[in-house]
């Protein structure tokens, strides 16, 4: 484990400085041929050996240094180098140490040039070379064609895998750039959704809230008529205003949650709870004031549920419950089910409607993704439909350790 980390640290930094990397490069091969040729050279007992040939033969490799940081210098370097070779040793100056800069070269030009300038860079390279064969190295014409047309092949060889590596890190990039696109999009489609759903949200509460603050003005002006002739009905008025009071600062609570986008205010007052599971026995038995019969069923041995998840719950039937009341029909029927299962809490909430407005409520309205987003920040799962032979099912799904994983969110 710490080699392979010390190993992506060291390739980090080999990435972020090329030029180092490339000497590093340059020094490597150097050494592996300079051992290479003095393995060989000690073999032959005739020939006498030189360390400062050793060192020599080396200087060729010091073009790789340049061939990402200035290319054509390290062309023009090493054309020097095999010139000055010509007028010193005609026989040697094509040696192995020569030829492997120009290679690296080669591909070089081929991997982080444009085709034409990569093109433009090989006949630079390569047509003095094949002169230098032809013309000054001695040997008969059948050897030096081919020498020439081996370092060719080689050369054309080495062109094409850098080509190859080109053309592949272009189209990883295109890729990668299209992913982080659609990513953006996707990502920036999302918030847009999401930030229609508040303002949606804020909207509805708005009216609300404005809908309470009118009835308890009414409620406490007819109170204050008959303070003094009706004491009992102006208790019963101010009863009225009382709850009243506490649903609309409920509300606004609601109100500020959505437009606070998130942000966390600790210490805030709850003057009022908020609604939760056991909620739902009213919201039944209002929607049922509204003229929808709904049948309430608990399935299970009840638990308690985290606060959120509860609230969660609360709102995804207040919401099922009120697109059934607009869009199933005068005869439809509705059913919210609890189920609370040993690994998950259940809520479904169906009707026996038409179902086909309310597909195309939630297909292109953002009900559907406040639902969501409630269930999703809770770990659970939502799912909506048609049911099978009419009507529609909204049904919601919680882990049990929902509030665990909520928190990690």
């Amino acid at each position: 484990m710490q080699a392979a980390s010390s190993f992506r640290r060291l390739r980090r930094w080999l990435q972020e400085r090329p030029f180092a990397a490339d000497c590093l490069l340059a020094v490597a091969l150097a050494g592996s041929y300079a051992g290479f040729y003095t393995a060989g050279v000690q073999l032959n007992p005739d020939y006498a050996f030189s360390w400062a040939e050793v060192g020599m033969i080396s200087v060729p490799f010091i073009v790789i240094c340049l061939r990402r940081r200035w290319l054509w210098g390290g062309i023009v370097l090493g054309l020097a180098i095999l010139s000055g070779a010509v007028f010193i040793d005609p026989f040697q100056s094509m040696g192995a140490d020569g030829g492997i800069g120009f290679f690296v070269l080669t591909y070089t030009a081929a991997a982080y040039r444009s085709l034409g300038r990569a093109l433009f860079a090989a006949a630079a390279i390569w047509i003095p070379v094949s002169m230098v064969i032809y013309l000054m190295t001695a040997g008969d014409y059948v050897a030096n064609t081919v020498l020439a047309l081996l370092n060719l092949v080689l050369a054309v060889t080495v062109f094409w895998i850098g080509w190859v590596v080109r053309n592949r890190r272009e189209h990883v990039e295109e890729l990668s750039e299209r992913a982080r696109m659609a990513e953006e999009r996707q990502d920036a489609l999302a918030a847009q959704a999401v930030a229609d759903e508040q303002r949606r949200i804020a909207r509805e509460l708005h009216d609300v809230v404005a809908h309470h603050i009118s009835v308890i003005g009414v409620m406490s002006e007819g109170a204050k008529r008959v303070l003094r002739t009706d004491p009992d009905a102006a208790e019963e008025a101010l009863t009225t205003v009382n709850q009243t009071a506490r649903t609309a600062l409920r509300e606004m609570r609601d109100i500020l949650t959505v437009l606070r986008q998130g942000h966390d205010e600790a210490g805030s007052a709850d003057l009022e709870p908020q609604p939760t599971v056991d909620s739902l026995r009213a919201l039944v038995a209002q929607t049922k004031d509204a003229g929808l019969p709904v049948r309430y069923t608990v399935r299970g041995e009840e638990y308690p549920l985290p606060t959120g998840v509860s609230l969660a719950v609360y709102r995804i039937a207040q919401e099922a419950l009120t697109n059934t009341l607009k869009h199933a029909g005068s005869h439809a029927r509705a059913g919210v089910v609890l189920d609370y299962g040993d690994a998950e809490f259940r809520i479904s909430v169906g009707d026996s409607g038409r179902g086909a407005p309310v597909v195309a409520e939630f297909a292109g309205g953002h009900g559907l993704i406040g639902m969501r987003e409630r269930a999703t920040l809770y770990g659970g799962t939502l799912e909506v439909g048609p049911r099978p032979g009419g009507g529609y099912l909204v049904e919601a799904r919680f882990p049990k350790n929902a509030h665990l994983q909520g928190a990690t969110r």
